[in-house]
């Protein structure tokens, strides 16, 4: 458990996973959160255009994509509606910010994962991505950047990373070890190929959170989401759809891609498939092929609630106003869908194999690292 000084140190709140060991299985899991409302408690009172001017300050993690959600969601409870122009708008720099976000995860924080130190290119093509703006930089930068970030990911370019299609190709790939990004991939694979069928039994099948499923369950899912988020104090913190907890995120999104759909099919753990999935979204983004999804949607009642696809997964923004002030600022990140107590990191946990304390460790790092939450994460193991 975090302590005063811990809890100062980061505002933002962090993760704790709990393991048990019982019986060589992990038996228990308990997941603490000590990340606080602080959008509800610091925009209620305050005027639209401070509100929104403040949401992206308030986030170290994501902040374009939060400011998108917040500029959609003000936009629209105010009556402007959801312009064409402003969409785009929060799109690209949505887009922009999933090029950081994913190339720092594979070209920075995986090879510290494997204990190795990330090689002078890599951190070169990751200050590129820092930078990467598709709308101001010239067609010659964009394309230099995307090359120097699929060479040090990928070991080679985007399009011939995008042309492995087999889980067998991408197995290949991953065992020549050309980058450390490779190499974490197949670290991620071997875990998964040793892990035992009759020990850990069948992980349920996941159900999936994405802006597919705003648009088909039209007005009637996002009515329900904001009543959830206007009744229902604890529904930020622990959202559920018909009372389950869902997947969001870059499987959630690419889950049909048949390479995706072989290694889900194939593998008793869905890690691989899901780092694959963002390696795949980020290639697509370097090429200019994906888009991520952005939208808002105004209640019968009042208010708005908008929804961005950002590199971790669906991000909901609800605001409601009241006599020109903010009433009420309820935000759902994908970090509280994927790390519910009953969500995809608990149905991969709980009933995984426990040989030893040290490997029990790392396979749930590497189950964090699949999910990628937007704020630190400790992992305690009790072997009693």
């Amino acid at each position: 458990m975090a302590d005063a000084a811990d809890r100062r140190a980061n505002p933002e709140g962090e993760l704790c996973l709990r393991l048990r060991v019982h019986d060589g299985c992990i038996a228990h899991l308990d997941i603490e959160s000590t990340r606080q409302d602080v959008a509800g408690v610091l925009l209620r009172g305050r005027s639209p255009a401070q509100a929104q001017a403040a949401v992206p300050l308030l986030f170290s993690v994501c902040s374009r994509s939060q400011g998108a959600a917040s500029a959609l969601a003000f936009a629209a409870a105010a009556g402007q509606g959801a312009i064409p122009h402003t969409l785009a708008a929060c799109g690209a720099a949505v887009a922009e910010e999933m090029v950081r976000e994913h190339s720092l995860r594979a070209l920075f924080d995986w090879p510290l994962a494997l204990h190795q130190k990330p090689s002078s290119a890599a951190i070169v093509a990751a200050r590129s991505a820092l930078a990467w703006n598709a709308r101001a930089q010239s067609s010659d930068d964009v394309r230099r950047i995307a090359r120097d970030i699929a060479a040090q990911a990928f070991g080679g370019s985007v399009e011939e990373w995008l042309a492995l299609r087999t889980p067998a190709q991408m197995r290949a790939w991953a065992a020549a070890g050309s980058t450390a990004c490779a190499c974490f991939i197949r670290s991620s694979i071997d875990d998964a190929e040793q892990q035992s069928p009759a020990a850990h039994g069948t992980v349920p099948d996941p159900q999936w959170l994405e802006s597919a499923d705003l648009a088909n369950g039209g007005a009637t899912m996002l009515e329900a989401l904001a009543a959830a988020c206007d009744t229902d104090a604890r529904f930020a913190q622990r959202p559920t759809w018909f009372g389950a907890p869902l997947e969001t995120g870059a499987l959630a999104r690419h889950r049909s891609d048949p390479l995706i759909a072989e290694l889900l099919r194939s593998s008793r753990s869905r890690v691989p498939a899901r780092l694959i999935a963002r390696l795949r979204e980020l290639a697509l983004l370097l090429t200019g092929a994906y888009t991520p999804s952005v939208g808002v949607f105004q209640p019968a009642g009042e208010g708005a609630i908008a929804w961005v696809e950002n590199a971790r997964g669906l991000l909901l923004h609800r605001v409601l106003l009241r006599d020109g002030s903010v009433d009420a600022y309820r935000i759902v990140a994908p970090t509280e869908w994927n790390f519910h107590p009953e969500g995809a990191l608990a149905a991969e946990l709980l009933g995984m194999p426990a040989r030893d304390l040290t490997g029990v460790k790392h396979r749930a790092e590497q189950l964090v690292h699949s999910l990628d939450p937007c704020v630190p994460c400790r992992i305690e193991v009790d072997g009693a």
